[in-house]
């Protein structure tokens, strides 16, 4: 346990700073995505996507911190060597803990966001190519590590249990989208009658018809009244 302070006893305020912020930022990203989505939502998808970043950035910081004051780097590609050393009688098993429990965490989160890390094949591949990377960039800065297989394998390993432990909740955070409204139909037009017509009523006696009218077409067919 002294030795690991000692190798990485700097990473205790920093992981203290970390968190500050990560406090800060949940809150304030939650708010904002309030005004899109329900309360409850917003609060879970930013704290799940701070404390991702968060995590992240710090196992970043903690694979790459220099180790000692050796300026090299060693290469170790048999499987179980550290975990032979670690099981020894002289040996820890901090090493191999820390090695498991570095991907865990984003092992568990990323699938509640990243759809398309939702099986643990793609899990698996994903920490397979992440862990290889590192363990490529720590024998590349000569920072004292050993660059080893069992770390990749431990690395992976511990991925693929976070993400089986968050198995049954990687749906619990999507965003449904919001069913557009149903179109209004639009109600029958009542044809409504005002009045009635006055036809009926306007129509002239044909005998008013006779002796008014006639006589402008036919005035020999009229005979004059008698007085």
């Amino acid at each position: 346990m002294s030795d690991l302070l000692r190798a990485f006893g700097a990473m205790i305020p920093l992981t203290m700073i970390a968190f500050s912020y990560a406090l800060l930022a949940w809150p304030l990203l939650a708010a904002r995505r309030r005004r899109r989505h329900p309360v409850r939502t917003a609060s879970l998808t930013a704290a799940v996507d701070v404390a991702a970043v968060t995590l992240g950035l710090l196992a970043l910081c903690l694979v790459t911190m220099p180790v000692g004051d050796s300026g090299t780097s060693t290469l170790d590609l048999t499987p179980g060597t550290d975990l032979v050393a670690a099981f020894a009688d002289d040996g820890s098993i901090w090493q191999l803990l820390g090695n498991l429990l570095m991907l865990a965490p984003l092992g568990a989160l990323l699938p509640l966001r990243v759809r398309g890390l939702r099986s643990l094949g793609r899990i698996v591949l994903a920490a397979l190519i992440a862990s290889t990377l590192v363990e490529g960039v720590q024998y590349l800065m000569h920072a004292g590590r050993v660059t080893s297989t069992d770390d990749v394998l431990l690395n992976t390993t511990g991925a693929a249990v976070g993400g089986l432990l968050s198995r049954r909740r990687w749906h619990s955070l999507d965003v449904r989208p919001t069913p557009p409204p149903l179109p209004q139909r639009i109600p029958a037009q009542v044809r409504r009658t005002v009045c009635e017509s006055p036809t009926r009523t306007l129509r002239v006696p044909r005998s008013v018809w006779d002796t008014r009218y006639a006589a402008a077409g036919h005035p020999a067919a009229v005979q004059p009244e008698a007085h």
